[in-house]
């Protein structure tokens, strides 16, 4: 049997430990996880920092220096927070919440583009709070203006009420992860570029960039009944987890011309994205703009 080699951002708490696991449960997988702190019995380990630049391309050296000439299979693109505020920023100066989720990712996957196997797939996590239609607790984007996310004191459409900037910053994130997924499908046939939709997980770090009242809220609505009581749609890291290594292993296909799996209430779905999210011109320039402010053209 040939082995698998999968990189992952994300891979050491949350459902995305889970979804380690699973992984190496595998026969022949070989798992390389970015990560700073907390380790995963049976995977190998590379030091990786989301909030820096730099971090992110000493990670994409090392990992091409350890796979040397095998071919990435799949590329997860997992790792997520959210801050209080918009104005945390990076030692790079862009706003920290969508620096994590979107440019470091942005990056790392242009950093490992060319030892992608021929079949890969390059899984981005995103989230349904990228849609105004799902009806979700937190603001929805009112763009996917690359330049005005990275700088949102340039922001013309900045609300008065600081979370609900802070919000908007995580959910345009997750779009701009979306729209990032979206396009990979256009750069070669046989890449599979999918955007992942875990729905509400509590008990996820998400929290661990805001105040301890939150933190405590996310953990004490992952107990099942009190979870499923206030989030109907919501999931157990457990299935979470397992989701996301069986798209990983081709477990889970999606359908046809269907780029975004959505997991509700422990069931995979395939709706369309949001109206914004579907607009390739929207697509296009996120990708570009991206690679631009990343000094990536």
């Amino acid at each position: 049997m040939a082995e698998m080699t999968i990189i992952m951002t994300g891979g050491t708490s949350g459902f995305g430990a889970i979804t380690s696991k699973r992984l190496l449960q595998e026969p022949g997988t070989r798992l390389i996880l970015g990560n700073r702190n907390k380790r995963i019995k049976g995977a190998e380990h590379l030091p990786l920092n989301l909030k820096s630049l730099q971090s992110v391309k000493e990670f994409a050296s090392a990992v091409l220096s350890k796979v040397g000439s095998t071919k990435i299979d799949v590329l997860i693109c997992n790792a997520g927070t959210s801050f209080a505020t918009v104005d945390t920023k990076t030692e790079d100066g862009f706003e920290s919440t969508f620096a994590v989720n979107h440019l470091a990712h942005f990056l790392l996957i242009n950093l490992l583009r060319s030892n992608l196997a021929d079949h890969a797939k390059i899984i981005l996590t995103t989230s349904g709070t990228h849609n105004p239609d799902e009806g979700s607790r937190m603001a929805p984007p009112k763009h996917a203006n690359i330049y005005w996310l990275a700088y949102p004191e340039k922001d013309e459409t900045l609300d008065e009420n600081e979370k609900i900037n802070a919000e908007r910053a995580y959910a345009s994130s997750k779009l701009s992860n979306l729209l990032t997924a979206r396009y990979i499908n256009t750069l070669t046939e046989n890449w599979k570029g999918i955007a992942y939709d875990p729905g509400p997980t509590p008990g996820t770090g998400l929290m661990q960039g805001l105040g301890i009242v939150p933190r405590m809220l996310w953990k004490i609505f992952s107990i099942s009944f009190i979870r499923k009581r206030v989030f109907p749609k919501s999931n157990s890291m457990k299935d979470a987890g397992k989701a996301l290594a069986d798209l990983a292993l081709g477990k889970i296909d999606l359908p046809s011309g269907k780029e975004y799996a959505a997991l509700r209430a422990g069931k995979m779905t395939f709706p369309l994205p949001s109206k914004l999210a579907q607009k390739d011109e929207v697509m296009e320039k996120v990708w570009n703009d991206s690679k631009e402010i990343l000094h990536l053209i």
